[in-house]
């Protein structure tokens, strides 16, 4: 198989393209080993040595040195291991090799969120919405979400409201075109309307 392309993917790193799309990060001792450049022609015995022996272990290496920095959901790790340049089935190999050991946990990561996010006046639909971007699946969500309300770990929303409510400096005596702003607002942060406005409520009938 031709090799189309050799670009420079980081330190002593390279990425090399083949045709038919196929691509993969390797070193430049590997390219001067394999004696790798562009127009040469790999046999299909080396493509796999680089494939099967080469790239897995190496994957899982560096899905390890990225989960020793910092918690990463799923979509995360496998996202950062593309933008590496791994064959999208090495990434999901390495994927499943550090969520076989525990090492990621998308209900974990998402229920420490929920309960961090939910004490800094977050509410549950921002919340969702910020871990959907971070690759969380909606039974992911739910799941945690259960976990962390049935541990305690939830802060009230009823409290929170209040909380933004004084921010805000919200009287029962506003123009109603000031309450629906203030209660925008508050809904930007994740919490029903259902909840706010029932808030609203019993500062009127005090």
């Amino acid at each position: 198989m031709i090799v189309t392309q050799v670009t420079g993917c980081g330190r002593s790193r390279f990425l090399v393209k083949l045709e038919g799309g196929i691509s993969f990060p390797l070193y430049s001792s590997e390219l001067n080993e394999f004696d790798i450049r562009e127009g040469s022609n790999l046999s299909d015995g080396l493509i796999d040595e680089i494939m099967t022996r080469i790239l897995p272990s190496r994957c899982i290496k560096r899905a390890m040195n990225l989960l020793q920095k910092k918690s990463y959901t799923e979509g995360e790790l496998r996202g950062k291991l593309l933008e590496g340049g791994y064959p999208e089935d090495t990434a999901e190999g390495a994927v499943e090799y550090v969520r076989s050991f525990g090492y990621i946990d998308d209900v974990r990561y998402a229920s420490d969120y929920i309960r961090y996010h939910s004490s800094q006046g977050r509410g549950r639909n921002r919340i969702r919405l910020d871990l959907m971007k971070k690759g969380i699946s909606d039974e992911s969500f739910e799941e945690a979400w259960r976990k962390t309300e049935e541990d305690g770990l939830i802060s009230n929303p009823g409290e929170a409201i209040s909380a933004l409510l004084d921010k805000k400096h919200f009287s029962p005596d506003m123009e109603r075109a000031e309450k629906e702003k203030i209660a925008a607002f508050i809904m930007r942060r994740g919490f029903s309307s259902e909840d706010i406005f029932r808030e609203m409520r019993k500062r009127s009938d005090r």
